[in-house]
């Protein structure tokens, strides 16, 4: 079941997310507190924004069982995905597949990631009209 986020689902979706990028810089040496508070702040940037909106993958009989999530704007002709995460163990069932499609994204149509990592290359791999355009040019004023 896809649904639009409750309040209650904002803890998960910015931990998950913050505990998702730092894990892909985890490899880093100079990766530091102060690089997990510059994330958080990114994240709330996102969060804040009057134009984000998000949603919540959910078990069917269990809609606070939370699958996988995506935060994304629509854009005037193409939609921009910031983060876009599913559970390890509930991984390669469709899951963010439903998501992108519920806005209307297909392997055809353009979409924007602003996101960097593993699960962003695979997303662009997939989807080969996607551009990445980085988050800190993303929220430039």
């Amino acid at each position: 079941m896809i649904r639009p986020p409750l309040p209650s689902d904002q803890g998960y979706i910015a931990s998950t997310w913050a505990r998702s990028v730092l894990s892909t810089h985890a490899h880093q040496r100079h990766l530091s507190s102060r690089t997990g508070a510059q994330v958080g702040r990114q994240i709330d940037r996102v969060m804040d924004r009057p134009d984000t909106r998000a949603l919540v993958a959910c078990r069917d009989k269990d809609p606070n069982f939370i699958t996988g999530w995506m935060i994304y704007v629509v854009g005037p002709r193409t939609p921009t995905i910031h983060y876009l995460y599913t559970r390890r163990d509930e991984r390669g069932v469709g899951i963010a597949a439903s998501l992108l499609a519920r806005i209307g994204v297909d392997r055809a149509r353009g979409v924007v990631c602003t996101s960097h990592g593993p699960s962003s290359e695979s997303m662009r791999g997939r989807y080969r009209a996607s551009v990445h355009l980085p988050l800190e040019e993303f929220l430039k004023p």
